[in-house]
């Protein structure tokens, strides 16, 4: 047995749908924290007197308290006088709510007519009055529901409309429309793929914007804003009804990067430079980045437990072939194998990194390097001071010589060391660092006694 799917039938005037004015420009930043600000430049022809002007096809998650409308080229010519913003979107169950009191009809799948005033709606069943009596249809997925017209205060779209007063008529006037929405937000991933001697890396960006906020940018100038803006928490509640699609993704093709950085108040910008559409639903990716021969280092660090960490280091700098302010994301290390395949190593999360500071990427841990640290003797002497003997042990079970760093934490700031087996750094108050040459296949041990008081 085939099951019907409901059919609502609509008929509307043509007349009831508003003529979309031409674009001119847009423009679009986007902001790490769900946050957008646009600037849509819209081609208007404007009646002397007072008229209605609409735009269309805003997003559904704009945020109408910050919509600020300009006439900038007539501006003493044109008063805003009234701005609505409506967002009672055409659905069954919205259409259905505004027909209660109202003819509708029902038709079956064999052509079957029923009419009759709509008593009530309500999860798929209807209940009409009819001469006949009260029909009640408990189940409407086996017909198709029509009704004559579009209720006043139903669209098909969000949409903005402004009651204008204007001195005298203005063909194709530019009004620049500004108005800030959620839905929409970039991030930065990273790849960095290292060189065979593990002493240098290649390093390229990426950006992605996602966008569902509720609209297209077609050809939109886009411009993205990296770090953190304060933006005061205020509840909306403007219920969108309708369908939102599935997310898709679109990658532009490698090319040499194309954002321009430059500092804008205390943050950093990144303008594209050139027209892009971002689409409703769409994560597309734009390269941000490529710095070639980047010289890093490889560091082995134990810090207690079974195994060292991995970690990879560089500077941010002209000097390095980077110099260029990071905005913050994931960096995936990259590792390329005998056959000539690039393999995953492991990645890190970096924050926004200003020119000229360092880098540390954590990719994981070192399978051949194995420590072990063993508390050897302990007293405590009963006038808040205590006496301890630590014994850490480092395996290289690796065909090539390395140095382990080896960090303990001295848990007070009242320490001193009496005793060591090797030198040391002190890295803070609280920390200090052995650097410890570990032979190919061999073990190395250190020892020392360290005096706390409280």
């Amino acid at each position: 047995m085939i099951k019907h799917l409901l059919i609502l039938t609509l008929f509307i005037p043509l007349s009831l749908f508003a003529q979309e004015a031409k674009r001119e420009s847009i423009a679009l930043t986007v902001y790490n924290n769900n946050l957008g600000v646009v600037r849509d430049v819209r081609l208007f022809n404007l009646k002397k007197g007072q008229s209605e002007v609409k735009l269309l096809d805003v997003p559904a998650l704009i945020d109408p308290t910050t919509v600020k409308i300009t006439a900038s080229k007539h501006p003493k010519d044109v008063d805003i006088l009234e701005q609505n913003f409506e967002y009672d979107l055409v659905n069954q169950e919205t259409l259905l709510e505004k027909y209660i009191d109202k003819q509708i009809s029902l038709t079956d799948d064999k052509g079957n007519k029923t009419e009759g005033t709509l008593l009530s709606s309500q999860g798929g069943q209807i209940t009409l009055s009819s001469p006949s009596g009260i029909l009640m249809f408990p189940n409407t997925s086996q017909y198709r529901i029509s009704v004559p017209n579009l209720p006043e205060g139903l669209i098909t779209r969000p949409t903005l409309i402004w009651n204008v007063n204007t001195s005298s008529s203005l063909t194709q006037e530019p009004l620049e429309v500004l108005y800030q929405t959620s839905g929409i937000s970039w991030h930065a991933e990273y790849i960095a793929a290292l060189a065979d001697d593990d002493k240098s890396l290649d390093l390229t960006g990426w950006v992605s914007v996602d966008n569902k906020c509720g609209t297209t940018f077609e050809n939109a100038k886009l411009k993205l804003v990296a770090g953190s803006v304060n933006k005061v928490q205020v509840q909306q509640d403007y219920s969108i009804h309708g369908s939102r699609g599935y997310a898709n993704a679109e990658t532009i093709s490698k090319m040499a990067p194309s954002f321009e950085e430059r500092g804008m108040f205390e943050y950093h910008l990144y303008d594209l430079g050139r027209q892009v559409t971002i689409k409703n639903n769409e994560v597309k990716q734009v390269s941000l980045l490529e710095a070639d021969k980047v010289r890093s280092e490889k560091i082995y660090t134990y810090r207690g437990g079974r195994n060292a960490e991995v970690t990879i280091k560089l500077e941010n700098t002209e000097k390095n072939n980077m110099g260029m302010p990071l905005p913050q994301g994931i960096v995936r290390v990259m590792k390329k194998d005998k056959d000539g395949s690039f393999e995953f190593v492991g990645e890190d999360r970096i924050q926004h990194t200003p020119r000229d500071e360092k880098i540390t990427l954590k990719v994981g841990d070192a399978f051949d390097l194995i420590g072990e640290r063993v508390v050897t003797d302990s007293k405590n002497n009963g006038d808040r001071t205590s006496r301890e003997t630590i014994q850490i042990t480092l395996k290289n079970r690796k065909d090539e010589d390395v140095t382990i760093d080896a960090v303990e934490t001295m848990g007070y700031n009242n320490w001193e060391i009496i005793k060591q087996s090797m030198d040391f750094e002190k890295k803070n108050a609280n920390e200090i660092i052995f650097h410890i040459p570990v032979k190919a296949r061999s073990e190395q041990k250190v020892e020392y006694t360290v005096i706390r008081t409280w």
